[in-house]
């Protein structure tokens, strides 16, 4: 009888180190044509020719992935330029739950393939339970896994230089952004756009619909909701952020989706915790800073280039007297 409880540890070890070992491994890809899509042509082309803003698609490679994490076939996005590298890679971190505000082709193109355009390796998660994956998302829970598992998704992905990784996410990505970065230090920096950072104030901002969202998405919630609403919460975790990333925080002064004041509250819990960062704000800018797209992508790109592609050093805080 021992010998068979011993055994069978063993066997449950051996399946557990394994599905560990295949983290990020790539089990489907699907190459998108994104110029031929009809969905997208009325954006990119102009009488028969594509606009010259749109060029980078013809550089790229674009495809629709499944990958492994934690056991779990997981649905996502990939982009690359079609030159040989090596490229720096970038973690892309989607807004939205369930299928609102998922990865589409649209975004692929726009959003994944834009980045590639500038030099990159882009791999974004749909998250677990999504798009057809496997499992059962958990709105920052054990999915923070299947952004965590596309570091060796790009690391072993043959034109990556994995010495050189950024992460980037927006409104529910900028959460998973800030959760990913308690758990590592192996990005050279990271960009949070209109990023959700305060469950709690999200609730008091829009009540109507917030609770609904993490009843609805996080395991156990009804059992200790506020347990679980600070477990996610980066305004209650800035102790655990790694200092070693700098973050780069966008956020519109008219977001009423997830409201501006988030991101003063947690650039002031930054300072006091001495985390590199830079905040800036636009003025009435809405939740995707539609308005600002054009300045948006010149500060990302700028930043990722600083910090991601040349490996600028981090600045010095000077010692301050209180």
């Amino acid at each position: 009888m021992r010998s068979y409880c011993v055994s069978t540890l063993i066997c449950i070890l051996l399946i557990f180190s394994n599905s560990k070992a295949q983290n990020g491994k790539i089990v489907a890809r699907e190459p998108l044509d994104i110029l031929n899509a009809p969905q997208l042509s009325e954006r990119l082309f102009e009488n028969g020719k594509l606009k010259r803003e749109y060029s980078y698609l013809q550089e790229v490679v674009v495809e629709k992935i499944t990958y492994l994490s934690d056991g779990l076939k997981v649905t996502g996005y990939l982009a690359y330029p079609k030159a040989d590298g090596p490229y720096p890679g970038i973690v892309y971190n989607r807004g939205g739950n369930r299928e609102f505000a998922s990865l589409n082709i649209s975004k692929a193109a726009f959003i994944l393939a834009r980045i590639a355009g500038w030099g990159y390796v882009v791999a974004g998660s749909q998250f677990r339970g999504n798009d057809g994956g496997d499992g059962r998302e958990e709105f920052g829970g054990a999915d923070v896994n299947d952004v965590l598992n596309l570091i060796p998704l790009l690391t072993h992905f043959p034109s990556v230089d994995s010495s050189r990784l950024g992460i980037y996410g927006w409104s529910r990505g900028g959460m998973m952004t800030y959760l990913a970065l308690t758990r590592t230090c192996r990005f050279k920096a990271a960009v949070v756009g209109g990023g959700l950072s305060d469950l709690d104030l999200m609730m008091q901002a829009r009540p109507d619909t917030f609770e609904t969202v993490y009843e609805e998405n996080i395991p156990d919630y009804a059992k200790n909701p506020q347990l679980e609403r600070d477990r996610r919460s980066a305004i209650k975790q800035v102790d655990r952020i790694c200092k070693t990333t700098p973050i780069l925080m966008l956020h519109g002064t008219a977001d009423w989706r997830v409201v501006p004041q988030m991101a003063l509250d947690l650039s002031r819990a930054f300072i006091d915790a001495r985390i590199p960062h830079r905040l800036v704000l636009f003025e009435a800018g809405d939740h995707g800073l539609t308005t600002f797209r054009q300045e948006v992508n010149g500060m990302v790109r700028a930043w990722l280039e600083k910090f991601v592609r040349q490996g600028a050093p981090l600045p010095d805080f000077p010692v301050m007297n209180h």
